[in-house]
């Protein structure tokens, strides 16, 4: 499990970064500060990552620990879709959505790459 929560945080951390690097363009044009602005956005797409894949990965996590190789990516990839669409209904514009799934299909291939390398390794 303490595994788990490390290559959970790691992917966090790492798809936060991602979405700020996506995100930075955009809220520069209307504001000067640079560092500032990186911060905020981090803050913000860290809050999210946290809340969406983070729960989305523990709960994917908990129904596909006895499964095959090959079930517990269709679980993971059941449980992230129910994510999505839960998502969906509570995100107003459409914008959100195509983040959060980029931000989906990153984590999942973050999680399934360490899985994969720590399973190899040991």
């Amino acid at each position: 499990m303490k595994k788990f929560i490390v290559r959970n945080m790691f992917n966090i951390f790492t798809v936060s970064i991602i979405l700020t690097i996506i995100l930075v363009p955009s809220f520069l044009q209307d504001n000067n500060d640079f560092f500032s602005t990186i911060f905020v956005v981090f803050s913000y797409a860290l809050l999210f990552i946290l809340l969406y894949g983070g729960t989305s990965s523990v709960i994917a996590e908990i129904f596909s620990l006895k499964a095959a190789r090959k079930k517990r990516i269709s679980i993971k990839i059941l449980v992230y879709l129910t994510s999505l669409t839960i998502f969906f209904y509570f995100s107003p514009p459409a914008l959100y959505l195509i983040y959060a799934f980029i931000c989906a299909i990153l984590y999942f291939l973050l999680d399934e790459y360490f899985r994969n390398k720590k399973t190899r390794a040991s």
